[in-house]
Formats: structure tokens, C-alpha cells, sequence
């Protein structure tokens, strides 16, 4: 009965968007409304899309408000989307797919993407913005806990499992648990960063432990007692540059087109190299042999271990032991990226030549995000740490 209940709304609603698609384009998707990645990021892509393509679509997204990962999050996207209540979504989806009318669903049916193929954040700036209200009532918060807001913001993304545990406490999702990484191991960085002046935020709603760091401008946010949606939000829309292990709240700073050092990366499938403002290291890995990986060896392990994600009874538990990088990486990384983001993107020679031998032996066009298409930009303009390249020249090479 649901069923044939959905098909006739769903023919209902189908007629109407053919009816008003005579006069103009009208497209309907569903959103990623769970995950916070997903949920900013294909804002994003799709209005940088529409500019590049001069699209002029009228596009609705299905949306399932309860489900927001931040509110204010939701606030500034509703400004920039057009949402519907999700069960239209779902019976129009429901009525193309008793019918068979797969033609009409590429047509009508709007598809999330969260990853930038065609180089387009370079080239576009971001669309979601704060408004002077917004900003204000942010700094207001930080201003009470006696934030110097005349410092600039570098913030730290270190991910764990618990943000995962709290979230979906019914489901193991303990398989990610190979791209956690320990925060204290980034100690030295942030005490560097302190020493240059900068406040230092690190990231998170749920934390394992604290950092084992005191310091009148450290803010170990996932423990203050002033957590809210807009500082979520707020501290990568007004960072420096972040320094992040490739987990969703770097979403945030990505989509605001900030500079962002990837590290302990270990789905190396899934490196940024879409925009020159993003540089990577990522984890050594040990087979059962106890035997090194090289780079060509880390990418066919990691598409065979989760790029056919969604299929059934797939494994997607890694067998490799994961080497974290050391404290040492971590403080050459941040200086090489220092230094790059003070040359304006412009790599020396030793970093042309690493990136020319690196992209040898990685070969991004192998790699297909879930509908088959490719998942890497057009133009690699994403950059991997010479230092940590060098420095594990006889293991990766």
C-alpha cells in the first residue's frame, strides 16, 4: 500500500516538474543532509559547477531537516539551496524506478558530488557567507573567553573514533579507525604555531582525550564550555590555513578555499590534489610480511579496499599495519608548507622533482568515485610533502 501510494504522488509530482520544466529547467536531488563533509561540500561543487557550465537550472534538494550535522551549518546553506521535504524526493525516485524511466532520472535527478574534478575552487570563490551580524555575534563568544582576535587562526583537525561512536552508536564503523591519529603527536607543530603568534584551535565536537598542552592561546575546543554551531563553523571560515588527517569538519575550511597541510592521510585513494592550496603526507603502510609498501602498492591496495564501497559483503577492513607519521614529519611538513604558502604556491626545483616522481609511480585517473566517473581533478594541482617524500625516499620509491 506505502508503495503504491508513493507512485501515485510520485507521478504526481513528476507531472508537475514536467509541466513547469516547459519554461524553465528544473532539477530535483537528494541531499547529504548526515555527515557534515558532504553537506557543505556539495554546495560547493554544484554552484561552481553552474558557473563553469553557465547552468541555469532551478535545483531542489530533498532534505531531511532532523538530520542536520550543525545547525548553523544548515542556516547559511538554506540561503544558498532551494530544499523540499524529502518524501517528494522519495516518490519521485520510487515512480522513475517502477518504471524503468532511467533516461528521465539523468534528466530530473540532481547527484551530490564532494569532490572538485575540475579544479574549479581555484578559480571560484566560495558562495557561503557570513553575514556581518553572524561574524560579530562569533567574535562576541571568543571575546568573553578573552580570545585575542588580533591573532590569526591556524586550526587542528586530528580525527579519532569518537566522534563516529556518538554519532552511530549502533553500527561499527570501526573500519575508519585506520585514519585516526594521535593529537599529541602534533604537540611540537602546535607549540611552533604558538610561537608564531598564531591562536590555535584544535577541531571537534567528541574527543578521545585532551591535548596535553596548556596555553592562553590554545583552544582545545571538543573540551571549552562555550562549544556552539557558529564557532564550529566560524574558526574555518576565518582560519589562516588548517592542518588536518582528512576527516569531515575539514570540509569547512576546504569549502572556504583556505590552505589545508594533509596528514596521517591513509586512504590514499582519496589525496586532494584539485587546488594548489593543498599539500599531503600520508601514512607508511606494512603488509602481513611486515614488507613496505611503495606508492603505486598503497593506491591498488586502498581502490580494492574501498572504492566499490557500496557493494554488498565487500571488505573494507585493512589488513596493512599503518605507521603514523612521527613528530619529526609533522614539524618538517608544517615548515615546507609554511614556506609555500609564503611563496605563493610556487614549488623549488627539489619539489617539482618529487611531485614529477611521486605522480610516476600514483596514477590518479585509476581512481572512480561511486557512479563510475573519475574522482581526481583534470589538472593535478594538489602538491605531496617533498620533505616526507625524501625522507622515506628508500621505503616509498
Amino acid at each position: 500500500m506505502k508503495k503504491l501510494i508513493k507512485l501515485i504522488f510520485g507521478f504526481l509530482f513528476f507531472l508537475i516538474i514536467k509541466s513547469l520544466s516547459l519554461f524553465f529547467q528544473i532539477r530535483l536531488g537528494k541531499f547529504p543532509s548526515d555527515r557534515i563533509g558532504p553537506f557543505i561540500t556539495t554546495v560547493e561543487i554544484l554552484e561552481a559547477k553552474k558557473k563553469e557550465m553557465n547552468i541555469k537550472s532551478i535545483d531542489f534538494w530533498s532534505h531531511n531537516k532532523a538530520l542536520e550535522p550543525n545547525k548553523f551549518l544548515g542556516k547559511l546553506v538554506s540561503r544558498q539551496l532551494l530544499f523540499v521535504n524529502h518524501h517528494i524526493y522519495n516518490c519521485i525516485n520510487t515512480f522513475l524506478d517502477f518504471f524503468k524511466f532511467n533516461a528521465k532520472k539523468q534528466l530530473f535527478l540532481l547527484r551530490p558530488s564532494t569532490r572538485d574534478t575540475h579544479n574549479l575552487f581555484d578559480k571560484y570563490p566560495s558562495t557561503l557567507k557570513f553575514k556581518d551580524d553572524e561574524i560579530e555575534h562569533a567574535q562576541k563568544i571568543l571575546q568573553k573567553q578573552n580570545i585575542d582576535l588580533s591573532k590569526k587562526i591556524v586550526c587542528i583537525n586530528v580525527r579519532d573514533s569518537e566522534y563516529l561512536k556518538r554519532i552511530f552508536p549502533n553500527k561499527d564503523m570501526s573500519y575508519h579507525d585506520r585514519r585516526d591519529a594521535e593529537v599529541n603527536d602534533y604537540i611540537e607543530v602546535i607549540k611552533y604555531l604558538l610561537s608564531k603568534d598564531y591562536v590555535v584551535v584544535r577541531m571537534g565536537k567528541f574527543m578521545n582525550h585532551e591535548v596535553n598542552l596548556k596555553d592562553k592561546n590554545f583552544i582545545d575546543y571538543p573540551f571549552v564550555n562555550y562549544q556552539d554551531d557558529i564557532l564550529d563553523i566560524f574558526f574555518g571560515y576565518v582560519c589562516e590555513f588548517t592542518i588536518s588527517t582528512g576527516s569531515g569538519w575539514d570540509s569547512v575550511p576546504f569549502c572556504f578555499r583556505k590552505p589545508i597541510l594533509y596528514t596521517n592521510m591513509s586512504s590514499y585513494s582519496k589525496i586532494q590534489l584539485s587546488s594548489k592550496k593543498h599539500m599531503t603526507l600520508f601514512k607508511l603502510a606494512k603488509n602481513r610480511e611486515g614488507q613496505y609498501l611503495k606508492i603505486n602498492e598503497l593506491l591498488n591496495y586502498d581502490l580494492k579496499l574501498i572504492s566499490n564501497i557500496e557493494k554488498k559483503n565487500n571488505n573494507i577492513f585493512s589488513e596493512l599495519e599503518y605507521i603514523s607519521n612521527t613528530e619529526k614529519d609533522l614539524m618538517d611538513a608544517t615548515l615546507e608548507f609554511e614556506q609555500y604558502l609564503k611563496n605563493d604556491y610556487k614549488l623549488s626545483v627539489l619539489q617539482k622533482d618529487f611531485q614529477k616522481r611521486f605522480f610516476l609511480k600514483y596514477d590518479p585517473t585509476l581512481v572512480k568515485d561511486i557512479y563510475g566517473e573519475p574522482a581526481h581533478s583534470n589538472e593535478i594541482k594538489g602538491v605531496i610533502s617533498s620533505r616526507f617524500l625524501q625522507n622515506n625516499e628508500n621505503i616509498l620509491f
